[in-house]
């Protein structure tokens, strides 16, 4: 295995948490985009219902 890569001449200690946080960060978005996504197509939905 390339060790000098997990190591990162000694800033691993920074670079590996913000990855992390990063990923985190665009996994609670995505997740939020699609319940906001889901409740605006149930609110469309129904404001078309009372229009007919």
């Amino acid at each position: 295995m390339n060790e000098p890569f997990w190591i990162m001449q000694g800033y691993a200690i920074y670079i590996w948490p913000s990855y992390i946080l990063t990923l985190l960060s665009l996994g609670l978005l995505f997740y939020h985009s699609i319940k906001q996504s889901r409740k605006a197509k149930k609110l469309l939905e129904e404001l078309s219902e009372t229009n007919n």
